[in-house]
């Protein structure tokens, strides 16, 4: 591989495979599952490139996306400061992998004792191989009833977080014959926003171009439930549904 060479790819891998405390797949969008040893290599790769990003899922007990939160440099100027610290009783529960005598994967998360955001799951810090800052991770809540919409968008388009949660609610098309990745697919409304559909995480979801128009023929309806999953109903009147994600866990 020549020197300098970079890709992007999403890699979606449970935290105790990550923490060398399970041996459970990952997933790639596209290709599919990974086996855990292979899903550590690429996590431990990716960790020594500065320009990677994290972001990690909260699961209910049956894989559903229930929080999420991308993670941050920690602030230089926090109580904690940025620098690395040795595990161990200064920092509180001494992270998964062992202490600096005990070699391990080199990643960590524990809380760190900061209000996230409301009706979330708390602030957790992240920390990873290299030389870099700690990563701060703040998870916002993803409803499964009621929405009070605080990721509506006033306009058409959704915002980056909206659009982001709906990808992670949905990690796939929509349709339930389609798994095309949900980060190449559109953001759709369920109802139309020109006929007063909000912008929202109850009003939409991702669905490729190809479905996006199916959904909108006349002989096709689409239901969005309060729990994220969408129902669709052919002309024949056969129905199907699609739920949200169920992520390994």
């Amino acid at each position: 591989m020549p020197a300098g060479f970079a890709g992007r790819v999403n890699l979606t891998v449970p935290l105790a495979t990550l923490l060398d405390l399970a041996e459970r797949p990952g997933e790639i969008p596209g290709i599919g599952p990974v086996d855990p040893a292979l899903a550590r290599d690429l996590a431990d790769a990716a960790a020594r490139n500065p320009k990677t990003t994290w972001c990690v899922t909260v699961t209910d007990d049956q894989g559903h996306a229930i929080g999420h939160g991308c993670a941050r440099p920690e602030p230089r100027n926090g109580q904690e400061g940025a620098k690395r610290r040795k595990p161990g009783p200064p920092d509180g529960r001494d992270p998964p992998h062992g202490t600096s005598d005990t070699p391990g994967p080199g990643f960590s998360f524990t809380a760190c004792g900061r209000h996230g955001p409301p009706g979330g799951y708390g602030t957790w810090r992240l920390r990873t191989l290299g030389e870099g800052p700690d990563l701060i991770v703040a998870f916002d809540p993803i409803t499964a009833t009621g929405c009070d919409h605080r990721y509506q968008a006033k306009g058409h388009d959704p915002g980056v977080k909206l659009r982001h949660l709906s990808q992670i609610r949905h990690a796939t098309c929509t349709s339930p014959v389609c798994r095309r990745p949900a980060a190449t697919c559109d953001f759709e409304h369920n109802i139309p926003y020109e006929a007063g559909g909000r912008t929202c995480l109850c009003n939409g979801g991702p669905k490729c171009r190809h479905d996006h128009r199916l959904k909108q023929h006349p002989r096709w309806n689409v239901d969005q439930l309060p729990d994220g999953t969408f129902r669709w109903t052919t002309p024949s009147g056969r129905q199907y549904a699609t739920e949200p994600t169920r992520y390994p866990i």
